[in-house]
Protein backbone atom coordinates (compact mmCIF):
# COMPACT_ATOMS: atom_id res chain seq x y z
CA UNK A 1 0.00 0.00 0.00
CA UNK A 2 1.24 3.49 -0.60
CA UNK A 3 1.38 5.99 1.99
CA UNK A 4 1.10 9.84 2.14
CA UNK A 5 5.34 10.38 3.02
CA UNK A 6 5.00 14.42 2.85
CA UNK A 7 4.00 14.34 6.24
CA UNK A 8 4.50 14.66 10.06
CA UNK A 9 3.99 11.57 11.51
CA UNK A 10 4.51 10.62 15.25
CA UNK A 11 7.43 9.19 15.78
CA UNK A 12 7.39 8.09 19.31
CA UNK A 13 6.55 9.63 22.54
CA UNK A 14 9.07 12.45 23.85
CA UNK A 15 9.56 10.18 27.13
CA UNK A 16 10.27 7.04 25.07
CA UNK A 17 13.62 8.12 23.99
CA UNK A 18 16.12 7.99 26.59
CA UNK A 19 19.76 6.68 26.37
CA UNK A 20 19.58 4.09 24.25
CA UNK A 21 18.30 2.81 20.64
CA UNK A 22 14.35 2.67 19.76
CA UNK A 23 13.49 0.23 16.46
CA UNK A 24 10.19 1.51 15.00
CA UNK A 25 9.03 1.03 11.49
CA UNK A 26 6.70 4.09 9.88
CA UNK A 27 5.25 4.23 6.46
CA UNK A 28 7.04 0.59 5.64
CA UNK A 29 10.83 2.33 6.77
CA UNK A 30 12.74 0.22 8.77
CA UNK A 31 13.83 3.78 11.95
CA UNK A 32 15.95 3.56 14.76
CA UNK A 33 15.05 6.92 17.23
CA UNK A 34 17.73 8.50 19.91
CA UNK A 35 18.44 11.36 21.51
CA UNK A 36 22.33 12.90 21.20
CA UNK A 37 24.07 14.31 23.99
CA UNK A 38 22.43 17.88 24.38
CA UNK A 39 19.11 15.96 24.08
CA UNK A 40 17.65 16.74 20.47
CA UNK A 41 16.20 13.45 18.92
CA UNK A 42 17.48 11.79 15.78
CA UNK A 43 16.29 9.40 13.35
CA UNK A 44 18.36 6.90 10.60
CA UNK A 45 16.90 4.31 8.36
CA UNK A 46 18.00 1.32 10.58
CA UNK A 47 19.81 -0.40 8.64
CA UNK A 48 23.57 -0.58 8.30
CA UNK A 49 24.90 -0.04 4.43
CA UNK A 50 27.69 -2.89 5.16
CA UNK A 51 25.70 -6.03 5.91
CA UNK A 52 22.39 -4.67 6.51
CA UNK A 53 22.11 -5.53 9.97
CA UNK A 54 19.28 -3.43 12.16
CA UNK A 55 21.07 -0.60 13.43
CA UNK A 56 18.90 -0.63 16.27
CA UNK A 57 20.75 -3.80 17.29
CA UNK A 58 23.89 -2.17 18.16
CA UNK A 59 24.49 0.57 20.64
CA UNK A 60 24.96 4.74 21.06
CA UNK A 61 28.08 6.03 21.53
CA UNK A 62 28.18 9.42 22.71
CA UNK A 63 26.03 11.17 19.47
CA UNK A 64 26.92 8.00 16.86
CA UNK A 65 25.27 4.86 16.08
CA UNK A 66 27.31 2.06 15.72
CA UNK A 67 26.51 -1.01 14.61
CA UNK A 68 26.24 -4.56 16.26
CA UNK A 69 27.67 -6.49 13.55
CA UNK A 70 31.18 -4.91 12.57
CA UNK A 71 31.35 -1.80 14.38
CA UNK A 72 30.81 0.88 11.93
CA UNK A 73 29.75 4.09 13.38
CA UNK A 74 27.51 6.84 11.77
CA UNK A 75 26.64 10.35 12.98
CA UNK A 76 23.14 11.96 12.90
CA UNK A 77 23.54 13.13 9.01
CA UNK A 78 23.29 9.12 8.28
CA UNK A 79 27.25 9.47 6.85
CA UNK A 80 29.56 6.59 8.48
CA UNK A 81 32.13 8.26 10.18
CA UNK A 82 34.23 5.01 11.40
CA UNK A 83 35.24 1.88 10.16
CA UNK A 84 36.97 -0.59 12.60
CA UNK A 85 40.39 -1.86 10.97
CA UNK A 86 40.77 1.24 8.92
CA UNK A 87 41.56 4.59 8.78
CA UNK A 88 39.48 5.48 5.48
CA UNK A 89 35.43 5.33 5.23
CA UNK A 90 34.58 3.82 2.07
CA UNK A 91 33.17 6.24 -0.67
CA UNK A 92 29.57 6.26 -0.02
CA UNK A 93 29.08 4.59 3.40
CA UNK A 94 26.07 6.50 4.51
CA UNK A 95 22.63 5.82 5.57
CA UNK A 96 18.90 7.59 5.20
CA UNK A 97 19.11 10.37 7.84
CA UNK A 98 14.64 11.46 8.88
CA UNK A 99 14.12 14.96 9.56
CA UNK A 100 12.30 14.93 13.13
CA UNK A 101 11.37 17.57 15.38
CA UNK A 102 10.21 17.79 19.24
CA UNK A 103 7.06 19.24 20.08
CA UNK A 104 3.82 18.68 22.56
CA UNK A 105 5.92 15.90 23.67
CA UNK A 106 6.08 14.17 20.95
CA UNK A 107 8.89 13.02 18.05
CA UNK A 108 7.49 14.06 14.46
CA UNK A 109 9.28 12.25 12.17
CA UNK A 110 9.06 13.42 8.00
CA UNK A 111 9.81 9.91 5.45
CA UNK A 112 9.31 12.31 2.72
CA UNK A 113 11.24 14.59 0.91
CA UNK A 114 13.52 16.16 3.20
CA UNK A 115 13.78 19.73 1.36
CA UNK A 116 10.07 19.60 2.09
CA UNK A 117 9.91 19.30 5.92
CA UNK A 118 8.41 22.42 7.04
CA UNK A 119 7.65 22.35 10.91
CA UNK A 120 5.08 25.00 10.26
CA UNK A 121 2.85 21.71 8.93
CA UNK A 122 3.09 20.32 12.61
CA UNK A 123 -0.40 20.28 13.47
CA UNK A 124 -1.60 21.70 17.05
CA UNK A 125 -1.34 19.32 19.65
CA UNK A 126 -0.80 21.85 22.46
CA UNK A 127 -3.08 20.36 25.03
CA UNK A 128 -0.41 17.46 25.71
CA UNK A 129 1.71 19.72 27.40
CA UNK A 130 -0.34 22.93 27.83
CA UNK A 131 -0.05 24.20 31.60
CA UNK A 132 -3.88 25.33 31.34
CA UNK A 133 -4.80 21.40 30.51
CA UNK A 134 -4.11 18.28 32.33
CA UNK A 135 -3.54 15.41 29.87
CA UNK A 136 -3.47 11.43 29.87
CA UNK A 137 -1.89 9.84 27.42
CA UNK A 138 -1.41 6.38 25.99
CA UNK A 139 -0.11 4.14 22.83
CA UNK A 140 -1.24 1.59 20.94
CA UNK A 141 -0.04 -0.84 18.26
CA UNK A 142 -3.22 -1.60 16.27
CA UNK A 143 -3.17 -4.46 13.72
CA UNK A 144 -5.13 -2.65 11.42
CA UNK A 145 -4.61 -0.32 8.47
CA UNK A 146 -3.93 3.14 9.83
CA UNK A 147 -6.91 4.38 7.07
CA UNK A 148 -9.22 2.49 9.48
CA UNK A 149 -8.70 3.88 12.22
CA UNK A 150 -9.18 7.07 11.05
CA UNK A 151 -12.32 5.88 9.53
CA UNK A 152 -13.57 4.67 12.89
CA UNK A 153 -12.62 8.45 14.77
CA UNK A 154 -14.37 10.40 11.57
CA UNK A 155 -17.59 8.04 12.26
CA UNK A 156 -18.43 8.92 16.09
CA UNK A 157 -21.70 6.79 15.14
CA UNK A 158 -19.96 3.39 16.49
CA UNK A 159 -19.54 5.06 20.02
CA UNK A 160 -23.44 4.27 21.33
CA UNK A 161 -22.53 0.33 20.49
CA UNK A 162 -18.61 0.26 20.82
CA UNK A 163 -18.43 2.11 23.71
CA UNK A 164 -22.00 1.94 25.52
CA UNK A 165 -20.30 1.75 29.25
CA UNK A 166 -17.55 4.33 28.70
CA UNK A 167 -18.48 7.31 25.82
CA UNK A 168 -21.55 6.13 24.71
CA UNK A 169 -25.44 7.19 25.17
CA UNK A 170 -28.44 7.34 23.74
CA UNK A 171 -29.05 9.99 21.18
CA UNK A 172 -25.91 9.68 19.23
CA UNK A 173 -26.67 7.83 16.34
CA UNK A 174 -29.94 9.92 15.41
CA UNK A 175 -28.01 13.55 15.63
CA UNK A 176 -27.56 15.71 12.41
CA UNK A 177 -24.37 15.81 11.31
CA UNK A 178 -22.19 19.27 9.75
CA UNK A 179 -19.43 18.19 7.57
CA UNK A 180 -17.16 20.68 6.19
CA UNK A 181 -13.86 20.42 4.13
CA UNK A 182 -11.67 23.12 4.13
CA UNK A 183 -8.36 22.38 1.60
CA UNK A 184 -6.52 19.12 3.88
CA UNK A 185 -9.09 19.52 6.57
CA UNK A 186 -12.87 17.98 7.68
CA UNK A 187 -14.57 19.15 10.46
CA UNK A 188 -17.35 17.31 11.34
CA UNK A 189 -20.09 18.65 13.93
CA UNK A 190 -22.73 16.87 15.80
CA UNK A 191 -24.30 18.16 18.75
CA UNK A 192 -26.83 15.45 20.50
CA UNK A 193 -29.40 17.63 22.68
CA UNK A 194 -30.91 17.65 25.99
CA UNK A 195 -30.21 13.37 26.62
CA UNK A 196 -28.36 11.69 29.53
CA UNK A 197 -24.30 12.36 30.00
CA UNK A 198 -22.80 9.39 28.49
CA UNK A 199 -21.13 7.68 31.67
CA UNK A 200 -17.50 9.08 31.49
CA UNK A 201 -18.95 12.62 31.42
CA UNK A 202 -21.68 11.82 34.32
CA UNK A 203 -19.03 10.92 36.71
CA UNK A 204 -16.87 14.31 36.13
CA UNK A 205 -19.33 16.76 35.44
CA UNK A 206 -21.51 15.45 38.16
CA UNK A 207 -24.47 16.62 36.14
CA UNK A 208 -28.03 16.52 37.91
CA UNK A 209 -30.55 16.13 34.88
CA UNK A 210 -30.41 15.83 31.01
CA UNK A 211 -27.61 17.49 28.96
CA UNK A 212 -26.54 19.21 25.52
CA UNK A 213 -23.32 17.33 24.46
CA UNK A 214 -20.79 17.78 21.73
CA UNK A 215 -18.32 16.20 19.65
CA UNK A 216 -16.82 18.62 17.32
CA UNK A 217 -13.90 16.76 15.28
CA UNK A 218 -11.43 18.30 13.00
CA UNK A 219 -9.23 15.82 11.03
CA UNK A 220 -6.29 17.24 9.48
CA UNK A 221 -4.62 14.85 6.35
CA UNK A 222 -3.18 12.76 6.60
CA UNK A 223 -4.14 11.08 9.96
CA UNK A 224 -4.57 13.36 12.83
CA UNK A 225 -7.58 13.77 14.80
CA UNK A 226 -8.78 16.47 17.19
CA UNK A 227 -12.07 16.01 18.77
CA UNK A 228 -13.53 18.73 21.25
CA UNK A 229 -16.05 17.08 22.47
CA UNK A 230 -18.04 17.57 26.52
CA UNK A 231 -21.33 18.24 27.82
CA UNK A 232 -23.44 20.98 29.78
CA UNK A 233 -26.78 21.27 31.62
CA UNK A 234 -29.30 20.46 28.70
CA UNK A 235 -30.57 24.41 27.31
CA UNK A 236 -28.22 26.07 28.86
CA UNK A 237 -26.44 27.54 26.12
CA UNK A 238 -23.60 25.44 25.33
CA UNK A 239 -24.62 25.19 21.46
CA UNK A 240 -24.10 29.08 21.48
CA UNK A 241 -20.83 29.23 22.97
CA UNK A 242 -21.53 29.09 26.50
CA UNK A 243 -20.34 26.30 27.88
CA UNK A 244 -19.73 27.82 31.75
CA UNK A 245 -22.34 25.24 32.92
CA UNK A 246 -20.35 22.06 31.63
CA UNK A 247 -17.64 20.31 31.29
CA UNK A 248 -14.57 20.00 28.12
CA UNK A 249 -12.16 17.72 26.94
CA UNK A 250 -9.94 17.13 24.10
CA UNK A 251 -9.79 13.77 22.72
CA UNK A 252 -6.54 14.01 20.18
CA UNK A 253 -5.43 11.56 18.17
CA UNK A 254 -2.58 11.09 15.63
CA UNK A 255 -1.87 7.77 13.97
CA UNK A 256 1.05 6.44 12.28
CA UNK A 257 1.33 4.05 9.09
CA UNK A 258 3.54 0.72 10.13
CA UNK A 259 2.68 -1.65 7.55
CA UNK A 260 -0.04 -2.16 5.06
CA UNK A 261 -2.37 -4.31 7.87
CA UNK A 262 -0.58 -1.78 11.45
CA UNK A 263 -0.30 1.43 12.66
CA UNK A 264 0.94 3.23 15.49
CA UNK A 265 -2.01 4.71 18.08
CA UNK A 266 -0.55 7.80 19.69
CA UNK A 267 -3.46 9.60 21.93
CA UNK A 268 -3.90 11.73 24.51
CA UNK A 269 -7.10 12.88 26.80
CA UNK A 270 -6.96 16.30 27.90
CA UNK A 271 -9.35 18.04 30.56
CA UNK A 272 -9.00 22.08 31.31
CA UNK A 273 -11.40 21.52 34.53
CA UNK A 274 -10.22 20.23 38.22
CA UNK A 275 -7.01 20.13 37.69
CA UNK A 276 -5.86 19.66 40.84
CA UNK A 277 -8.07 16.33 41.65
CA UNK A 278 -5.34 13.49 40.90
CA UNK A 279 -8.51 10.62 41.93
CA UNK A 280 -10.10 11.96 38.65
CA UNK A 281 -6.84 11.72 36.19
CA UNK A 282 -6.60 8.38 37.17
CA UNK A 283 -10.48 7.78 36.69
CA UNK A 284 -10.65 9.42 33.03
CA UNK A 285 -7.37 8.22 32.34
CA UNK A 286 -8.37 4.78 33.06
CA UNK A 287 -12.13 5.35 30.86
CA UNK A 288 -10.13 6.55 28.33
CA UNK A 289 -7.44 4.20 27.92
CA UNK A 290 -10.51 1.30 28.44
CA UNK A 291 -12.65 3.11 25.63
CA UNK A 292 -9.82 2.99 23.10
CA UNK A 293 -8.55 -0.07 23.60
CA UNK A 294 -11.93 -1.53 22.54
CA UNK A 295 -11.86 0.70 19.17
CA UNK A 296 -8.31 -1.23 18.77
CA UNK A 297 -9.96 -4.96 19.02
CA UNK A 298 -12.67 -4.13 16.69
CA UNK A 299 -9.91 -2.90 14.06
CA UNK A 300 -8.03 -6.14 14.35
CA UNK A 301 -11.41 -7.83 13.74
CA UNK A 302 -11.93 -5.82 10.85
CA UNK A 303 -8.52 -6.10 9.60
CA UNK A 304 -8.98 -9.90 9.80
CA UNK A 305 -12.09 -9.83 7.71
CA UNK A 306 -10.64 -7.52 5.19
CA UNK A 307 -7.72 -9.73 4.11
CA UNK A 308 -10.64 -12.79 3.92
CA UNK A 309 -13.07 -11.21 2.09
CA UNK A 310 -13.63 -12.63 -1.76
CA UNK A 311 -12.28 -10.11 -4.51
CA UNK A 312 -15.77 -9.65 -5.10
CA UNK A 313 -16.63 -8.06 -1.95
CA UNK A 314 -17.81 -4.51 -2.26
CA UNK A 315 -19.04 -2.45 1.09
CA UNK A 316 -21.36 0.31 1.41
CA UNK A 317 -21.57 3.73 2.35
CA UNK A 318 -24.16 5.00 5.09
CA UNK A 319 -24.72 8.69 6.13
CA UNK A 320 -22.39 8.72 8.53
CA UNK A 321 -20.15 8.46 6.61
CA UNK A 322 -19.78 11.64 5.11
CA UNK A 323 -16.65 13.26 7.07
CA UNK A 324 -14.80 9.82 5.83
CA UNK A 325 -15.17 10.17 2.10
CA UNK A 326 -14.74 13.24 2.51
CA UNK A 327 -10.77 12.67 4.35
CA UNK A 328 -10.26 9.66 1.62
CA UNK A 329 -10.59 12.33 -0.95
CA UNK A 330 -8.14 14.27 -0.18
CA UNK A 331 -5.60 11.32 1.07
CA UNK A 332 -6.15 10.18 -2.43
CA UNK A 333 -5.10 13.58 -3.87
CA UNK A 334 -1.90 13.63 -1.66
CA UNK A 335 -1.29 10.26 -2.74
CA UNK A 336 -1.97 10.87 -6.59
CA UNK A 337 0.05 14.12 -6.22
CA UNK A 338 3.39 12.33 -5.01
CA UNK A 339 3.12 8.87 -6.61
CA UNK A 340 0.17 9.30 -9.14
CA UNK A 341 -1.00 6.42 -6.69
CA UNK A 342 -4.74 4.73 -7.01
CA UNK A 343 -7.37 5.53 -4.92
CA UNK A 344 -7.04 4.28 -0.96
CA UNK A 345 -8.19 0.83 -0.32
CA UNK A 346 -7.74 -1.25 2.69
Amino acid sequence: MNFVKNAWYVAAESGELGDGLLARTICGEPVVLYRMAAGQPAALEDRCCHRQLPLSLGALVGDRVQCGYHGLQFDASGACVSVPGQPRVPPGAAIRAFPVVERYRYIWIWTGDPAAADDSLIPDYHWNDDPGWISNTGYFHVDGNHQLLVDNLLDLSHVQFVHATTLGADGVTDAPLDTQRDGDQVRIDRWIMDKPPPPMFASAGDFAGTVDRWQLITWTAPTHVVIDAGCADAGSGARNGDRSRGITVHSNHTITPETAKSCHYFWHHARNFRLDDNTLTKILATAAGNAFGEDVVILAAQQRSIDTAPDSWSSIDINADAGVLQARRVVDGLLAAETGAAPVSV
